[in-house]
């Protein structure tokens, strides 16, 4: 073959693979999207725990200068994974609004973003570690694949899945683990619409709500051919019962004392006559 031909060919292929990958999503640093542990606590915008423990949590968009800082667009979803194992439940619930910091500095919540459209996806199966979570809900284009069943089942059980993948968190193992001692056949898969475009570096969402042990907390924007994903190892891990209760509950709580105390006093004071 001569080198007229060779150069057409080379350059043949190169337009082929061009336009290829403008068709490909454009898959953003991992350092991104983080959970942290909730407003005002130490890891809000996230920790080296890998993935995070806690029993509240948020979203934080961490200002990432190696990637894209454009406002997160629709859709815009958070993600909740639920354990299945003997005597295991789904339920659950997330409170809206959750409360907006942008951006987040530790300090006064400044406004508020609907949260919607809660959607049960099934059941993503354990029985093969290379399942994943972004993959099982269509968006595998969008993430990279480190959010498989064999990441969550080592981290939520504490012993290595398959025989291998070891929990990336050193301090969830054996009996440390939430689920140690359980044998997971699967994770049910939520989601619910998170209604804001304008989600941007630097913002945070604080949620609220109750979820089962053992869960696991991702969220994914969508910005055209460009998204914003949770990878495992900033993703959150439910070690505790979430139950925040609403403000209205702390009064109906504090009436209630009152109450348990007058009545105990009433009864002391006719004991006394």
């Amino acid at each position: 073959m001569s080198k007229r031909s060779l150069v057409i060919l080379f350059c043949c292929v190169s337009l082929i693979l061009a336009g290829t990958a403008s068709v490909k999503a454009d898959i953003l640093d991992p350092a991104d999207l983080h959970v942290g542990t909730g407003a005002g606590t130490l890891c809000a915008t996230g920790c080296g725990g890998d993935p995070t423990t806690a029993g509240s949590f948020d979203i934080y968009y961490n200002p990432n200068t190696h990637s894209s800082q454009l406002p997160i667009g629709t859709p815009f979803y958070l993600i909740l994974a639920t354990p299945v194992y003997t005597g295991s439940s789904s339920a659950n619930s997330i409170n809206s609004p959750a409360a907006l910091f942008s951006p987040y500095s530790g300090g006064v919540q400044t406004g508020s973003v609907t949260i919607d459209n809660q959607t049960s996806h099934g059941v993503m199966s354990t029985a093969a570690d290379s399942n994943d979570i972004y993959a099982f809900l269509g968006y595998a284009s969008f993430a990279n694949n480190s959010f498989n069943a064999g990441n969550m089942v080592s981290c939520d059980t504490g012993v290595a899945s398959g025989g291998g993948t070891k929990c990336p968190n050193s301090g969830l193992v054996g009996g440390a683990a939430p689920l140690f001692g359980d044998t997971i056949s699967g994770y049910t898969v939520w989601t619910w619409s998170i209604e804001t475009t304008s989600f941007s570096p630097g913002d945070l969402l604080n949620f609220s709500g109750t979820i089962p042990i053992g869960s696991y907390i991702a969220a994914i924007g969508i910005n055209g051919n460009t998204g914003w994903a949770v990878p495992f190892t900033e993703s959150g891990l439910v070690t505790t019962t979430t139950n925040t209760p609403e403000p209205g509950t702390f009064s109906l709580l504090g009436i209630g004392l009152l109450g348990l105390v007058a009545l105990g006093t009433s009864r002391r004071s006719f004991v006394r006559s």
